[in-house]
């Protein structure tokens, strides 16, 4: 059993106790005792009622991500989008949150918009009338869905963007906003610098997870949004935000799509 909840959490980087339960075929108390079991476990703790990853790990496919925390993720971009006011610049990486996001940007007027994500530029351009898109040029590699690269930071530096919208691999306890690769930390912190503004989407997964490279900059992050199923982990990670305004969305629907993954 241990290996399989090992696989899980690396996989997920956290899970709830239930849902594993549920898909093991076990009870809590069972994974609890095999967990205890562990002989110097490096590999993950018990956060209430969650199972999380003390390793950095990389994300899964952009594919997989797309529909994981789907209600999650359709929340917290929603509630940014609202944020947005008609006729801002918006600078948006690559990731599956704010891919979420700018679904719900259709009803903003006159945004300008420079994105690394080619998924995020493309759906723009289908299915928005009105904004003015940028797809940011650059490398790209099989390891990241974001452009990057000399050309890519040249662009990003001579742009002068209301808002930076960031979605980071994790948000470490020690090292703040993290991701797994250094080219997409760089690309961060560099968003972050060429914004006024700067808003940071991630899901309660995320929290309290490690990784590899900071991107936590100096000038700190204005506006931070989580799911409300992420108090118990923000309260680790809240000491990186305490000058920022946090808000938690809330999902119109209970999220029952990781069950369909995690038996795929």
């Amino acid at each position: 059993m241990i290996v399989r909840i090992i696989e899980l959490v690396r996989r997920y980087r956290t899970i709830r106790l239930s849902m594993l339960a549920t898909v093991l075929d076990c009870s809590v108390d069972e994974i609890l005792y095999a967990v205890d079991g562990l002989d110097n476990n490096s590999v993950l703790h018990v956060r209430g009622r969650s199972l999380v990853s003390d390793e950095p790990i990389a994300q899964s496919d952009i594919s997989v991500r797309m529909h994981s925390r789907f209600a999650e993720k359709n929340a917290i971009g929603k509630l940014a989008a609202s944020l947005i006011k008609d006729g801002e610049c918006l600078l948006i990486e690559a990731g599956s949150t704010p891919s979420f996001f700018v679904n719900h940007l259709k009803e903003k007027k006159n945004l300008s918009i420079a994105t690394t994500s080619p998924l995020i530029a493309e759906s723009l351009v289908r299915h928005s009338r009105t904004c003015n898109v940028e797809l940011i040029g650059g490398r790209l590699e099989a390891y990241t869905t974001a452009l990057h690269g000399d050309e890519t930071h040249a662009r990003i530096r001579d742009l002068d963007a209301d808002w930076s919208i960031l979605s980071p691999t994790s948000i470490c306890t020690r090292k703040g906003a993290c991701y797994f690769h250094k080219v997409d930390a760089e690309t961060s912190s560099l968003m972050q610098r060429s914004a006024k503004k700067t808003m940071m989407l991630s899901d309660s997964s995320k929290l309290g997870v490690p990784s590899r490279y900071s991107a936590q900059t100096i000038q700190g992050v204005d506006v931070f949004i989580t799911d409300n199923n992420g108090e118990l982990g923000f309260a680790e990670v809240s000491h990186h935000f305490e000058k920022t305004n946090v808000f938690h969305a809330i999902p119109e629907e209970a999220d029952n799509e990781d069950y369909v993954l995690l038996n795929s």
